[in-house]
């Protein structure tokens, strides 16, 4: 039985053969309006559209010519339906999308640089020649909460160096990579435990006196560090010792 489909677009009705409605799914071009629709959405028989036509009470008006074509003619030609062709991305939209998605990358790299780092120790070589073309630095990560002072005491002068108290604080780097040295921030406080004298020492500072040391503390352990307080018009009876960076 013979098939006729609708443009809705502009409405003219084609003779269709099941084989055109296989093709892409049955989507179909009209050969008027060269529209692309679906020979599915208004399919009817011959005998069907003749009936709806009749039925419509149009006076004076005529079916579109490929309507008329379609039921006055059994034999009459088809219309030549083109087969859907999936859109072709085209290359310079490929160069733009390859350049974009290398761009994210790159910014991706520089913003996380370092955790990339920690989590790639292998990288970081990649990631400071990446950073001498951008003249950048590949940070240490800087977490206080996984710093810990293990102990401290401070011990008074002898007789020669009275008022020259002495300082030991033992930190420890409980992160799982290294992290650079924090700044000691020294509280002095009187019997009250009222605040009599604060300063922050920086690791430029305490390093002079602890030559020894690096940059860094290494994952999981510990360092060692001796400061040389000058407290004499102070008094002080107590301290508070707290890491810190800036």
């Amino acid at each position: 039985m013979a098939l006729v489909t609708r443009c809705p677009y502009c409405a003219s009705a084609f003779k269709v053969t099941p084989e055109h409605l296989q093709m892409q799914e049955g989507k179909v071009r009209c050969g008027n309006c060269l529209q692309i629709f679906s020979g599915f959405a208004d399919l009817a028989t011959i005998q069907e559209l003749d009936l709806a036509v009749k039925n419509e009470e149009i006076q004076n008006e005529a079916l579109p010519t490929e309507i008329s074509a379609v039921t006055n003619t059994g034999e009459q030609d088809s219309y030549a339906f083109d087969a859907i062709q999936s859109p072709k991305v085209s290359r310079a939209w490929g160069l733009i999308s390859i350049f974009l998605l290398v761009t994210l990358v790159g910014q991706s790299i520089y913003l996380f640089r370092a955790e990339i780092s920690v989590l790639a120790p292998s990288a970081r070589p990649y990631l400071e020649q990446y950073c001498e073309v951008l003249n950048c630095k590949v940070p240490v990560l800087q977490q206080t909460e996984l710093l810990s002072i293990e102990s401290s005491d401070m011990q008074k002068g002898t007789a020669r160096q009275q008022g020259v108290a002495t300082l030991t604080a033992t930190i420890r780097n409980q992160a799982t990579f290294p992290q650079v040295l924090p700044s000691l921030e020294l509280t002095l406080t009187d019997t009250q435990e009222l605040v009599l004298a604060s300063r922050i020492f920086t690791p430029g500072e305490y390093l002079e006196e602890n030559r020894h040391l690096s940059n860094t503390i290494e994952s999981n352990k510990e360092i060692s560090v001796t400061l040389k307080i000058d407290s004499r018009k102070l008094n002080a009876a107590g301290y508070r010792l707290l890491l810190l960076y800036p």
